[in-house]
C-alpha cells in the first residue's frame, strides 16, 4: 500500500545485462527477435526495466528482476493481476511473462513520462478521468478472489496505534497534542471500506504513466485488493499536496469525483488520517532493500497527509 519511493538514486540495469538464455526466451514469448534497447528509469535496485525495439518494427515494455530478489514477491504479484485486467481498463496489456532465474515481465509498449501534478497542469484532468474510469472498467472486481480492501489494510494502517504504543516517541507537535484522537479517527474508514472494485492501492505519480494527451496509464500493479472505489481516488490528495497545491484546493479537485460523492465526510477524514499514520509509522522503519530512499519519500507524504488531516478536523 504507497511504499515504494520516488525513483532518485535507483540504480537500474540494462537489458544488455540479462543472460543470453533470458534473451532467447523472451524472444521466443514475443515471437519476434528483440534488435534493440532503451533502458527506462526503475524503481528497484537491481532490476531491468526498458523497451524493446522488435525486429516486426514495434516495441515493447519489459521489466525483470531476479528471482532471489527480496522483492520479487512485487512483480509475481504484478504479473498475476496483469494478467487479468480488462482491455478497456487504462492498463498496460501484458504480452507475456518469462521466468528463468529472473522473472520478466512482458508488456506493450509504453512510452510516456509520469504525470505532472503541479497546479496548473494539463495532466490533473487526465489523471482524474483515469482514476474514474479504472473505477468503471474494474467493477465488478476481475479477480474474484483478490484481498477485500478492509483485511488487505485493515491492520496496515493503524500506525497512530503503533506509534502510541512506543515509549517516548517523538512526534509532530499537533499530533503529539491529538494522538488519542487519531488513533480513534484512523479506523473510521472501515465501514465503507467494502465494494467490488479492484484497487491499486498505490496512486502517485510513479506509478502512472502518461502516453499522450489525454490519456494516463496506471502502471505498478503490486498490491491489488478488492474494495471501494473511493479508497484509490481519495488517496491522490496527498500526493496532490506534495505536488504544491493548497489543501482545500486538492480536496475540491478530488472529493468531487463520483467516487466520492456518497461517501461520509468522516469517512474521508478516517481515511486521510490512516494514510498519515501508516506513513509515519513506516518512516521510522529501517530502510528496504532495493528501495533506498523509500523512507524519506514516506516522511514527506506522512507530513502532508498530516496537513490534510489537520484541514479537516481543524484541531488546536
Amino acid at each position: 500500500m504507497t511504499s515504494i519511493a520516488d525513483p532518485a538514486g535507483v540504480v537500474a540495469r540494462s537489458w544488455s545485462e540479462l543472460p543470453d538464455r533470458v534473451h532467447r526466451a523472451v524472444q521466443a514469448e514475443l515471437g519476434v527477435e528483440v534488435i534493440r534497447s532503451l533502458r527506462q528509469t526503475g524503481e528497484i535496485d537491481g532490476s531491468v526495466v526498458c523497451r524493446l525495439r522488435l525486429a516486426d518494427g514495434n516495441w515493447a515494455f519489459a521489466k525483470a528482476l531476479p528471482t532471489g530478489h527480496p522483492l520479487i514477491g512485487t512483480y509475481r504479484a504484478e504479473a498475476e493481476v496483469s494478467a487479468h485486467l480488462p482491455e478497456l481498463a487504462p492498463v498496460p496489456q501484458l504480452r507475456g511473462v518469462v521466468e528463468q532465474d529472473w522473472l520478466v515481465l512482458l508488456f506493450a509498449d509504453i512510452d510516456g513520462t509520469k504525470p505532472n501534478l503541479r497546479p496548473g497542469s494539463p495532466d490533473l484532468g487526465s489523471v482524474l478521468a483515469t482514476l474514474g474510469r479504472a473505477a468503471r472498467t474494474l467493477t465488478p472486481a476481475p479477480i474474484p478472489d483478490a484481498r477485500e480492501a478492509l483485511d488487505d489494510l485493515g491492520l496496515l494502517l493503524r500506525g497512530w496505534q503503533e506509534l502510541q504504543a512506543i515509549p517516548g516517541v517523538a512526534l509532530d507537535p499537533w499530533a503529539e497534542r491529538n494522538l488519542d484522537s487519531l488513533v480513534m479517527l484512523e479506523s473510521a474508514w472501515h465501514p465503507w471500506a467494502a465494494g467490488d472494485t479492484l484497487l491499486h492501492n498505490d496512486i502517485r505519480p510513479e506509478t502512472m504513466v502518461k502516453v499522450g494527451p489525454g490519456k494516463v496509464l496506471l502502471v505498478d500493479w503490486c498490491y491489488p485488493a478488492r474494495g471501494a472505489a473511493w479508497l484509490d481516488t481519495a488517496s491522490l490528495v496527498p500526493q496532490l499536496l506534495l505536488a504544491g497545491h493548497a489543501v482545500g484546493k486538492a480536496e475540491r479537485l478530488v472529493l468531487r469525483r463520483p467516487e466520492l460523492v456518497d461517501v461520509p465526510a468522516w469517512a474521508v477524514t478516517g481515511f486521510a488520517t490512516a494514510l498519515a499514520g501508516h506513513w509515519e509509522r513506516c518512516s521510522r522503519l529501517p530502510e528496504q532493500v532495493g528501495l533506498e530512499g523509500n523512507r524519506a519519500y514516506q516522511a514527506r507524504a506522512a507530513a502532508a497527509a498530516l496537513r490534510w488531516v489537520a484541514h479537516r478536523t481543524r484541531w488546536s
